[in-house]
């Protein structure tokens, strides 16, 4: 199966090498005009709702504090971790410790999570702001419990003891106040409120128990489906090419032993690439043909419609498929089918160079579009936005190449601004399942807006007010940072370096104070 797999990632890099990320349509979106027509008249129908609805929910800010974090030196470990024990005061520890690293004033968040032994933990973690990383520490929940939510003045630190592949450390947070939430304005708590009128809150792109599918995921079970592909293929003579082949055309064509033998490697390698040329030729040719050939042989073959059918039955219950199957299905009985089909398995990237799950989310959204299911496409769409995907690794040199795809939704009458924003804000008490933004990613996106003006003021209006909680202003910063850096005009950058610069002074000093603006 391995050596399948890797033929099959080697042909498509080779097909696909030259080609957009997904098809173009005439109208020069990736959603075709009949589909996005279909769109656009849901899209009404929400935008009315959104009118006439009641806005009932008070949302809160999320809980943040104040804190500064101690590191400490090795020699010093056991005896700090003793005072800190004691509950020593936060300057008799730094006149004690002045050798370990202080880094004061931080914003600090809190949040639960569960650790790989199904343990409930609280982890406090540190905005990054200015040069420096952010900072976290990880607590048993029932230790956290004992605070009562009473943090002022008091220490929270993690101690690790010295291993083999680490040394003995010990990291602090003192908290210079409480936790504080409060709720958003009416203005901010409508943009949430409207994206959750946009993005179904109880939709999901995938049932709950889709299976993992992809390049590593391959399931060598045999199926009535890879059945099915290996009779279409055998009858249309699909052209083939051998893995071993394979391995010598991809292999550097040294073994370090002698130059003859080097030399007669690099001969059989030219051999084997004339013939992977020639195989590649007869393989376009052949997937040009493919359909307008299997049509025929539907009509010649009674067993084919029973054979699919059973297929499509099987997979169902299995959750068992791929692309190749799944066109069949499209194309022979239906886009409904087919698109369960795609929706009970979802794809993880084997590389970074691997965009077979974009490509799996696009393929969603079209068919949602298609068969009129908006919950489901949005949420796919946005997932391309934000590049919402799990893969094996993932290169920072291969993410430049992932569009986001903003006027797709703009030509669809939705105010993408207040979606963005209302996906882009964090709140403590959320709709369930709501719908949250990359901020990076996001920000590429409206660099890309057709209404550069409304994204910039409405920004630097939310940077400068000192009604919005501190973490989302930081978030407004970073989502604007994100603009201006994907902006292609030099001089429109410039100047909204020096708007920035201004929107930054207004923010608490022990914030402005650590962001660092580039000139």
């Amino acid at each position: 199966m391995r050596k399948i797999l890797a033929f099959m990632i080697l042909i498509s890099m080779n097909l696909n090498a030259q080609s957009t990320e997904f098809k173009i349509y005439d109208n020069g979106l990736i959603y075709s005009e009949s589909s996005v027509s279909k769109l656009k008249h849901i899209v009404d129908s929400l935008n009315l709702k959104f009118k006439v609805c009641e806005f009932n929910k008070t949302f809160r800010s999320y809980g943040q504090a104040k804190a500064n974090f101690v590191e400490v030196q090795k020699a010093d470990v056991i005896e700090a971790k003793k005072d800190l024990e004691k509950g020593i005061s936060y300057s008799d520890f730094k006149a004690k410790y002045d050798k370990a690293l202080f880094d004061e004033n931080l914003i600090i968040l809190k949040s639960n999570q569960t650790n790989y032994k199904n343990e409930e933990q609280v982890e406090f973690s540190s905005l990054p702001l200015g040069e420096k990383d952010e900072q976290n520490i990880t607590r048993n929940k029932k230790e956290i419990d004992s605070y009562n939510n009473n943090f002022r003045e008091k220490w929270v630190f993690e101690y690790q003891e010295k291993k083999s592949y680490s040394k003995e450390s010990l990291k602090a947070f003192y908290f210079i106040d409480e936790f504080k939430t409060k709720p958003l304005s009416e203005k901010y708590a409508r943009l949430i409120q409207y994206s959750d009128c946009l993005v179904d809150t109880t939709a999901q792109v995938f049932y709950d128990n889709a299976k993992d599918s992809g390049v590593r995921y391959g399931d060598s079970t045999p199926s009535k489906a890879v059945n099915f592909e290996s009779y279409v293929e055998k009858v249309l003579k699909r052209p083939s090419f051998s893995y071993e082949k394979l391995s010598i055309l991809y292999s550097n064509g040294l073994d370090g032993k002698s130059k003859e033998k080097t030399k007669e490697q690099l001969a059989q390698k030219e051999i084997v690439k004339k013939e992977y040329d020639e195989f590649n030729a007869k393989m376009k040719k052949w997937q040009a043909e493919r359909l307008t050939r299997i049509d025929s042989l539907r009509t010649k073959d009674k067993n084919f419609d029973v054979m699919l059918r059973e297929a499509l039955v099987e997979a169902k219950m299995t959750k068992v498929s791929d692309d190749t199957f799944e066109e069949y299905v499209e194309r022979y009985i239906g886009k409904e089918d087919v698109l369960e089909l795609k929706r009970n398995r979802r794809v993880i990237g084997g590389c970074s160079m691997d965009n077979s799950p974009r490509v799996h989310a696009q393929n969603i959204a079209v068919l949602s579009a298609e068969t009129i299911k908006w919950e489901i496409f949005l949420r796919s769409h946005l997932n391309i936005m934000n590049d919402r995907f799990d893969r094996v690794s993932d290169g920072s040199y291969a993410q430049g190449e992932r569009q986001t795809y903003i006027k797709e939704i703009e030509v669809l009458d939705i105010n993408v601004l207040d979606l963005i924003l209302g996906i882009s804000l964090r709140v403590d008490n959320p709709s369930k399942n709501h719908y949250y933004s990359s901020i990076n990613r996001v920000g590429r996106a409206l660099s890309e807006s057709s209404n550069p003006e409304l994204i910039e003021t409405s920004l630097l209006n939310m940077i400068k007010d000192s009604d919005l909680d501190d973490y989302n202003r930081v978030l407004m910063y970073y989502l604007f940072d994100n603009y201006n850096y994907n902006l292609k005009d030099d001089n429109l950058k410039k100047k909204n370096e020096s708007k920035l610069q201004v929107a930054v002074a207004s923010m608490p000093d022990y914030i402005s104070s650590r962001i660092i603006l580039k000139n």
